[in-house]
């Protein structure tokens, strides 16, 4: 048993509490602080304090003889990487609208399409004179800067009626998932062919039937109860559908400020022109459906008899597009090999870097701006999020810092701090199915995506570094 006096004690605590001010004041100052350089400081503050006659380092609750202490880093832990399959989620509610289609070289066909529900204008009073005439009526949509594919070819998107008012599905209260679909009618009341540089113009005007939009317009002079009451216009106006055409390249998204404006002119002298709008009526009755064929991709064989597939029968790389139904998995099945080590005494610092394959994120693909982890076990489903200490000290969901790598490519990366993770995982004894699922932050809100790999030989392998205490 070694024994503490109380002076060593408080030259040791003093010690640690000045080189943690230290590493923190120059994590402000430089963004980041390579492995060399923190094994370099180590080593000054183990060299320093070996200088005096007993000194000891604090990890945790036991205090060690530094005299008889190494720190050692081990950098080629495996990581477990596999793909798991996602039935089923929300996409209603998620100020989202996504129209399109796109071939993904690595997913799969990917088509989506929406459904919403439109509401009287925000004024019952609208102004309606007698004598106005009628110009046209046009779905006005907003880009929200999200898009999927080739913005260089032409983009076909159709406007479509619903057969009948959205309800819920049965066995769904409040909310529509990836799955659901409403029909609609197979005539289109307009539609709109375009090349789109998504960053080049905000929005996308369709003008709709002038049969459709005339008869709304008398409905509206007579103030019919169609126009005047919700119930009486949804069971008139029923809905539409936002459709990309079969062919497209592209899927856009916009945003769910989507208006339906009538145009018409005042019977005056000078016959000014003038406009109502219609906006979306219930946020929660705006949903996308999302489908995608994995025929001929890498995980064509992941599905809902298959629900998890390792990496070594996905060409070595986990797949995650949680908008399209896989997600990546990394576990650590070999943490505990760490108590086999010479002399191991607990895991210090742990970090995980997640280096994305490279030339998988190349236009027309992207890589999610944040990434979360989750915690999860062997059912695959969500838990907490991995969390770390911000910048002002408070823990915080920690999303990666990614870091693109744009001469080479190969030091692109997501950096976590896993340290209390892995101190939890090496305690469990028995068989460990735990995991952490990789998403970004607003999954159903981007087609983003990211293929990791933990191929021995590959340059831009997910590693975990460890840095663990042992005894000489």
């Amino acid at each position: 048993m070694i024994h503490i006096n109380n002076t060593a004690r408080a030259a040791l605590n003093n010690i640690a509490h000045e080189l943690k001010k230290f590493m923190s004041i120059m994590k402000k100052r430089f963004r980041y602080i390579n492995t060399f350089s923190v094994s370099l400081a180590l080593l000054f503050v183990l060299i320093a304090t070996s200088s005096c006659e007993k000194q000891y380092i604090n990890f945790g609750t036991n205090f060690i003889d530094n005299s008889i202490t190494n720190l050692v880093l081990v950098d080629s832990s495996t990581v477990e990487v596999s793909t798991v399959y996602i039935d089923s989620f929300v996409t209603s509610n998620t100020n989202t609208i996504f129209a399109g289609r796109f071939k993904d070289e690595k997913f799969g066909v990917v088509q989506a399409q929406s459904f919403l529900q439109m509401g009287l204008p925000q004024s019952s009073t609208y102004d309606m004179p007698n004598g106005a005439t009628f110009d046209s009526l046009e779905v006005i949509l907003k880009l929200n800067k999200q898009y999927y594919g080739d913005t260089l070819s032409t983009y076909k998107i159709a406007i479509h009626q619903l057969v009948a008012p959205i309800t819920y599905p049965t066995n769904q209260q409040f909310s529509f998932f990836n799955l659901n679909t409403r029909e609609y009618a197979s005539t289109e009341l307009g539609s709109s062919q375009l090349v789109v540089s998504p960053f080049g113009r905000d929005t996308i005007a369709i003008k709709l039937s002038p049969d459709l939009g005339l008869d709304l317009f008398k409905k509206m002079q007579n103030k019919d109860a169609v126009t005047t009451t919700l119930a009486e216009f949804i069971s008139y106006f029923k809905g539409l559908a936002i459709v990309g055409g079969s062919t497209n390249k592209l899927i856009l998204g916009f945003s769910d400020s989507l208006i339906m404006r009538m145009h018409y002119h005042k019977p005056t002298v000078f016959t000014d022109a003038a406009h109502i709008d219609f906006g979306i009526n219930q946020a929660n009755y705006q949903f996308n459906n999302i489908t995608i064929d994995r025929s001929g991709s890498p995980i064509a064989a992941l599905g809902p008899t298959n629900k998890q597939l390792l990496s070594s029968a996905t060409q070595n790389a986990g797949f995650s597009q949680y908008i399209t139904g896989s997600i990546a998995k990394l576990r650590f099945p070999y943490i505990r090999d760490l108590y086999q080590l010479p002399n191991f005494i607990k895991i210090i610092k742990a970090q995980l870097i997640i280096k994305p394959v490279q030339g998988s994120f190349i236009a027309p693909y992207s890589l999610p701006p944040y990434l979360r982890l989750s915690g999860t076990n062997k059912t695959n489903l969500f838990g907490s999020d991995l969390t770390g200490a911000s910048s002002t000290g408070a823990s915080a969901v920690q999303y990666g810092q990614l870091i693109i790598d744009n001469l080479y490519g190969t030091e692109t990366a997501y950096t976590y701090d896993i340290t209390n993770y892995l101190q939890a995982q090496i305690a469990i004894a028995d068989d460990n199915a735990n995991g952490l699922l990789v998403s970004p932050p607003n999954p159903t809100a981007t087609f983003n995506r990211i293929l990791i790999t933990n191929a021995a030989d590959a340059k831009y392998k997910t590693q975990v570094k460890i840095y663990y205490a042992s005894v000489k």
